[in-house]
C-alpha cells in the first residue's frame, strides 16, 4: 500500500503527541532575556513546536549518535525571533539533529531554539519528516544532508 504525502503529514501533524511545556514568558521577555544571555550563540524562539523522534535505520542512527546527535529534530510551526535574521517571524522551520534539550531549551549542532508555550513530542517515521521538509522553503541543510534517501 503506498501511503501519501498527505496521508503522512495528516498523521504527523494531528495524530497523538506527549504534551511538553515550554516557556511561559511572553515573547517580548524572551527576546530581551535571550538577546542578553546567548550573545556567543546564533538562537530562535519559536512557538507551536513539535520535537519529532526520527524513526531511522540503524545504521544511520548510529552514524548520527557517533557525531554526539540524537536523531531528534525540532520542527516549529511559528518562527517568533532569529538572531541571525535568516528566517522572518512567522515561518516555519526544522531544525538540524539535536545535540541537546533541557526544559525549554532544544539545541542542535548550530542553534538553540528557545521552545515558547506549549508543544509536543512524537516519534515520526522518515518519509513523513521529509514530505513535512517539502512544505518549508528553506529546510536547514544539515538534516537533509545527513538523512538517508
Amino acid at each position: 500500500m503506498v501511503v501519501s504525502d498527505t496521508e503522512l503529514l495528516g498523521e504527523l501533524l494531528f495524530g497523538s503527541a506527549r504534551v511538553l511545556g515550554g516557556s511561559g514568558l511572553d515573547d517580548s521577555e524572551l527576546i530581551e532575556l535571550a538577546t542578553e544571555i546567548f550573545s556567543d550563540k546564533p538562537f530562535c524562539i519559536v512557538r507551536q513546536w513539535m520535537l519529532l523522534d526520527v524513526m531511522l535505520p540503524d545504521s544511520r542512527d548510529k552514524e548520527i549518535k557517533a557525531q554526539g546527535l540524537e536523531a531528534t529534530i525540532l520542527y516549529a510551526q511559528t518562527m517568533v525571533f532569529d538572531s541571525n535574521n535568516k528566517h522572518q517571524p512567522g515561518d516555519s522551520i526544522l531544525s538540524d539533529f539535536q545535540s541537546d534539550f533541557e526544559g525549554c531549551f532544544f539545541e542542535s549542532k548550530d542553534k538553540l531554539y528557545i521552545l515558547a508555550g506549549r508543544g509536543a513530542r512524537k516519534h515520526a517515521s522518515l518519509p513523513a519528516v521529509k514530505a513535512l521538509g517539502g512544505l518549508i522553503e528553506d529546510p536547514l541543510s544539515f538534516f537533509w544532508k545527513t538523512s538517508v534517501n
